[in-house]
Parts: C-alpha cells; sequence; structure tokens
C-alpha cells in the first residue's frame, strides 16, 4: 500500500497558497464592502477555508490587512516574507551598471505595485481616521515605502552619479516623493495616462532631477 508524503517544502507551498488565497480574497471584499463591514468569516468563505485556519495564520483582521499588504507589494512572483534586498528586481537593479537605468528600473517597480496596492491603499486610508489599529499599521507601511530610495541614492551617490551638491539624504526625499503612490494615481487614474507612459515619465523625471548630466 502506498502512502502519500507531506514533505516540509509541500507544506509550505500550501501555507503561501492559502495565504494569497486569503489575501486576495480580502483584498476583494475590503475594496468591495470597506475594512469595517468585511468579518474574518467573510474572507474565509471567499477564500474557501475554515476561519480558524485564518485565526492561526494571521492572528487579527489587521494582521490580514497587513499581509495582504505585504503579498501585494512583494507581487505574484516573490514571497512576502523574502527581505526586499534578496528579491530579484533588487538584485537586478544593483547589478545595472547604468544609472539611468537604475531609476528606470525602480520607475517600472512602483509602476506594478501601484497598479496592485492601490485600491488597497485606499481602504486604509479611510479606515485610518477611525481605526487607530490601521493607522498605525498605514504609517509603516508609508515609512517602509522610504527604504527603497534610501538604499538607492547612497548607491548613486558612491558611483559619483548624483548632481553636484546634492546629497544622498535630499536624493532619496526626492524619489521619494517622485514616486508615490499618488503620483501614479494621478496620473495613470485621474489623467488617464498608460501606465507605460506614466513609468517612463517617472523615469525621466527621476534622472532630470537627481543625475549629473551626461559630459
Amino acid at each position: 500500500m502506498l502512502m502519500s508524503m507531506s514533505t516540509p517544502s509541500s507544506r509550505a507551498g500550501r501555507r503561501t497558497a492559502t495565504r494569497r488565497k486569503v489575501a486576495a480574497a480580502a483584498a476583494a471584499l475590503f475594496a468591495e464592502r470597506g475594512y469595517a463591514a468585511t468579518t474574518l468569516q467573510a474572507i474565509a468563505d471567499a477564500a474557501g477555508v475554515h476561519v480558524q485556519t485564518i485565526y492561526q495564520a494571521f492572528g487579527t483582521k489587521v494582521g490580514v490587512l497587513a499581509e495582504t499588504a505585504a503579498i501585494l507589494v512583494a507581487g505574484p512572483d516573490e514571497e512576502a516574507a523574502t527581505p526586499p534586498p534578496e528579491r530579484a528586481w533588487v538584485r537586478e537593479l544593483f547589478a545595472e551598471p547604468n544609472p539611468a537605468r537604475q531609476l528606470a528600473l525602480y520607475a517600472a517597480h512602483m509602476r506594478t505595485v501601484s497598479e496592485r496596492y492601490i485600491p488597497l491603499l485606499d481602504v486604509m486610508r479611510v479606515t485610518a481616521a477611525v481605526d487607530p489599529e490601521v493607522a498605525a499599521f498605514l504609517l509603516i507601511a508609508e515609512q517602509g515605502r522610504y527604504e527603497g530610495p534610501r538604499h538607492i541614492t547612497p548607491h548613486l551617490a558612491a558611483r559619483g552619479a548624483l548632481k553636484t551638491g546634492l546629497s544622498a539624504e535630499r536624493a532619496a526625499d526626492i524619489m521619494y516623493a517622485l514616486t508615490s503612490y499618488d503620483v501614479y494615481r494621478a496620473l495613470m487614474d485621474d489623467r488617464g495616462w498608460s501606465g507605460a507612459e506614466t513609468e517612463q515619465w517617472v523615469a525621466e523625471t527621476l534622472v532630470a532631477a537627481l543625475l549629473s548630466p551626461p559630459v
């Protein structure tokens, strides 16, 4: 008689798949009903799992929200738990020798994140006005967005790529502002720009604002 064997990798794969199903269900329900009106039972029903599974995996509804945000930011090809320096797009960016191309890669990354993440961000911003736990998480999430520019601009400075007199810290602030989700939303959603047009404009604006002109 053959017995099925469950390996650690297969169990981990099932856990990851379950977390992604729950996150997808939560993102859809939060956008449709709002955060306060969405129960963990409703998320469990939509994801096709037992509600106890959600309690065990996420703990609380804020835990579900945080994991959903992390999964949306990481994208379909990365594990949310993977440290950013180990993610493929980050390795590609830091391996790129051309500073302008590095900024273009970051603009492209932020475009794809914006397309996935903005609907949930809208929910969190509305909810944060009345829910201190969500407000606290939203603050942490926004502080986390600064980490990309904070690590990239010293790398550019060390290569002598930044404009004369522009510090890495000031460059990070500019990069943080120009790649905000609100910039992508304003151009793509409010003004009807395509994702490609928006990405190109952000990349070109970053280059003009941060880099020394080519000799």
